[in-house]
C-alpha cells in the first residue's frame, strides 16, 4: 500500500486482530483459573491442571489446539474444560469487533487516538471476560483484579478521548453505590443477602471507562439479559419432580449477576450511542 496507515482499514487488520485477541485469550484462560485459588498468573507457565505436566509451544495454540488434542492433556489423557477454547474464541472475536468499531470504522480520527481507544477497550472486555468466567465458577470478582481496574482504567481512558473524567469520575461512584444501597436495603431491612459489593466494583470499573451515563444501559440489559437466562434455569429446577430435596434447593439456586453485567458493559460499548439516540428521539 502507498499510505501505510491504509493497512489500518484493510479486512487484514481485522483478522490480525482478532488474531491478537485469541492469543490474549490464552492467557485470559490462566487467569480464570488461577486467580481464584491464589496463584500467580506469570509462573509457572501453562501446564496441566491434572498431572503438572508443562503445555508445549506446538500444544497452546489458540483454538486449534483444543481441537487437535480433542480437548484432552496429551501427557495423561485428562480432559480440558471446553470453556479454553470458547474463551479463546470469544476475545478473539470481541477483539475483531472492538477494532472494527474504533479503528476501521473512524478512518477521520487521528490514528494514535484510535490505537488509544483500540488498546483501552480491549483491555477492558479483557478483565469482562475474565471476571465473568470467575463470577460463573465461584460466584466471587476478585478484588485483586477489579480494585486495581479502576484507577488503571480511569488514567487509561484520557488517552481514549471519549468520556470526560468528570463522567467517570461520577460513573466510579454512582456504579458503587447504587449496588451498596441495594446491599444495605437487602441485609438492614430484608435480613438477607441481595447484590454483592462485588456487582458495586465490577460497575465501579464500568463507569471508570464508560461514564455515568452508560450505568443506566449497563444495568438495564444486564438486568434483561439475566432474567432471560435464569429464569430458565429457576423454571428448569422446578421440573426435576415432586422431590422435596430438589424443592429446597430451589431457593439455593444462584446465578450470579456479573457475567450480566459484563454483558451489559458490551452492549453499551457497542450499541450505547445507538440506543441513546433512540431513547432520546434523534
Amino acid at each position: 500500500m502507498d499510505d501505510p496507515l491504509a493497512f489500518l482499514t484493510s479486512p487484514g487488520a481485522i483478522v490480525l486482530a482478532g488474531l491478537w485477541g485469541a492469543i490474549w485469550g490464552s492467557f485470559f484462560n490462566v487467569c480464570i483459573a488461577r486467580v481464584p485459588l491464589g496463584l500467580s498468573v506469570v509462573r509457572p507457565g501453562s501446564r496441566c491442571m491434572a498431572c503438572g505436566t508443562p503445555v508445549r509451544a506446538v500444544d497452546n495454540i489458540p483454538i486449534l489446539s483444543y481441537f487437535l488434542l480433542r480437548g484432552r492433556c496429551r501427557s495423561c489423557g485428562a480432559r480440558f474444560s471446553v470453556r479454553y477454547a470458547l474463551v479463546e474464541l470469544l476475545t478473539g472475536l470481541l477483539s475483531a469487533a472492538i477494532f472494527w468499531k474504533f479503528v476501521t470504522s473512524d478512518p477521520s480520527g487521528a490514528v494514535a487516538v484510535r490505537l488509544a481507544r483500540f488498546s483501552l477497550y480491549f483491555a477492558f472486555t479483557g478483565v469482562l471476560v475474565v471476571l465473568a468466567f470467575i463470577d460463573l465458577d465461584t460466584k466471587l470478582l476478585p478484588d485483586v483484579i477489579t480494585l486495581p481496574a479502576i484507577p488503571i482504567f480511569f488514567l487509561s481512558a484520557f488517552g481514549a478521548h471519549d468520556v470526560s473524567w468528570l463522567e467517570r469520575a461520577i460513573g466510579v461512584a454512582a456504579g458503587y453505590l447504587f449496588v451498596r444501597l441495594i446491599a444495605d436495603f437487602y441485609y438492614y431491612v430484608l435480613k438477607r443477602e441481595g447484590m454483592g459489593l462485588g456487582d458495586g466494583k465490577l460497575l465501579a470499573v464500568v463507569g471508570a471507562v464508560l461514564g455515568w451515563k452508560a450505568l443506566p444501559i449497563v444495568i438495564f440489559s444486564g438486568s434483561f439479559l439475566g432474567a432471560l437466562i435464569s429464569i430458565p434455569v429457576v423454571v428448569a429446577a422446578r421440573r426435576r419432580g415432586p422431590d422435596p430435596a430438589a424443592e429446597s434447593s430451589l431457593a439455593r439456586v444462584q446465578v450470579p449477576f456479573g457475567p450480566f453485567l459484563a454483558l451489559g458493559a458490551l452492549v453499551d460499548l457497542f450499541a450505547g450511542q445507538a440506543i441513546l439516540r433512540l431513547l432520546l428521539g434523534g
